[in-house]
C-alpha cells in the first residue's frame, strides 16, 4: 500500500511491515508539520490482518472518509485518511496495479453474440452477482444491487443518482457478467477514483473502494475472485518458532529412552487383588479350626 499526499505535503511512501509513525516530530517515519498536525498523530499498522489506523495522541484531529476516529480504524486502498488539514490517500504500490477495461463490444454495452450472430444479453442473474456497499456520503450503510448494468450521473435516469457538483448527468456504468466486473466511463469530465486511483474505464475485484466525490463504494462479489495483487498482505514478518505442543496426559518420547517397564496387572476376575478360591478355602480352613476347638471342649 502507498500512501500519497494529493497537495503535496510529503512524496508518496510505501507502507512496510509494521509501523509507519506519521507527525510533526523528526522521529517519524511520515514527518509533515503543516497546520495542526500533532508532534506523534498516528500510526499506520501493517500485519498480517491487514492494515490498521492508530492515533496516537487523543487530542488529535484524524478522519477516515471524513468519519472521526478516535482510538484506532481498519484501513483499505481508496481510504482518504485526514490528519488534521493534511489528506492522505491509500493507493496500491503502483498505480498500474488497476487494469483498464476492455472495450465494449460493437452491439453496445451488456449484449454478446450467440454463435449464430443473434443478440442475447449476459446479465440475466438473479439475485445479483455484485452489489456496491455504501462507506461514505448519503449512501453510507445502503447496499445498491447491480442488476447487469448500474448507471450512475446526476440525471434522474440513472440507476444511481449521486447529485454532487463534480458528477456529470451520465458518469459512468457498472457492468457485471459472469465472472468480470468492469467499470466504463460515459464521456464524465473528472472520470473516477478505483483504490484511489483517478480512472476511465477499469476492471473491478470484490473488495475494491470506487469514488464519485465524496460517495464512496465497496464493491461486493461473492464467489467472485478478489484482486490478487492488492492489497498486499505484509510478507516480511519474521518468523515464529513454536514449541512441539505436548498433551497433559502424554509425555514426550524420546527414541534413545529406554523402553517402559510394565508394571504388574491384576488379573480380569479379581477383587481388589485377591483370589476368590484363595478365599474360599481360607474360609474352610477357618471352619474346621473352630470345629476341632468345639470336640475338644466335649
Amino acid at each position: 500500500m502507498r500512501l500519497s499526499f494529493p497537495k503535496g505535503e510529503h512524496a508518496d511512501v510505501i507502507v512496510a511491515p509494521g509501523e509507519t509513525t506519521i507527525g510533526a516530530a523528526s522521529d517519524n517515519a511520515v514527518v509533515v508539520r503543516v497546520g495542526g498536525v500533532q508532534s506523534h498523530h498516528a500510526t499506520i499498522l501493517a500485519d498480517l490482518r491487514g492494515f490498521t489506523l492508530l492515533v496516537r495522541d487523543p487530542g488529535a484531529r484524524t478522519h477516515v472518509n471524513a468519519r472521526p476516529v478516535r482510538e484506532k480504524a481498519i484501513l483499505r486502498l481508496g481510504d482518504v485518511v485526514s490528519v488534521d488539514s493534511v489528506n492522505i490517500v491509500l493507493k496500491p504500490d503502483s498505480d498500474a496495479a488497476i487494469e483498464p477495461a476492455p472495450p465494449a463490444d460493437g452491439n453496445g454495452a451488456g449484449a454478446m453474440t450467440d454463435p449464430e450472430g443473434n443478440i442475447e444479453t449476459r446479465y440475466r442473474v438473479s439475485p445479483p452477482r455484485a452489489v456496491l456497499r455504501g462507506v461514505s456520503g448519503p449512501y453510507f450503510g445502503k447496499v445498491i444491487p447491480i442488476h447487469g448494468r448500474l448507471e450512475i450521473g446526476r440525471g434522474p435516469e440513472c440507476g444511481l443518482v449521486l447529485d454532487e457538483p463534480e458528477m456529470s448527468r451520465r458518469h459512468a456504468m457498472i457492468e457485471v457478467s459472469t465472472h468480470e466486473i468492469y467499470l466504463r466511463d460515459l464521456g464524465s469530465a473528472n472520470g473516477t477514483f478505483v483504490n484511489g486511483v483517478q480512472v476511465r474505464d477499469a476492471v473491478l475485484y470484490p473488495g475494491d473502494q470506487i469514488a464519485f466525490d465524496r460517495n464512496r463504494f465497496l464493491v461486493e462479489a461473492p464467489g467472485m475472485a478478489p484482486r490478487r495483487n492488492e492489497p498486499r498482505t505484509p510478507t516480511a514478518m519474521p518468523a515464529v518458532e513454536r514449541a512441539p505442543q505436548v498433551t497433559q496426559t502424554m509425555r514426550a518420547i524420546r527414541v534413545d529412552d529406554p523402553p517402559p517397564v510394565a508394571e504388574p496387572v491384576a488379573d480380569e476376575g479379581r477383587s481388589g487383588g485377591w483370589n476368590p478360591w484363595a478365599l474360599l478355602a481360607a474360609a474352610v480352613l477357618i471352619a474346621g479350626a473352630f470345629a476341632l476347638l468345639i470336640l475338644g471342649f466335649r
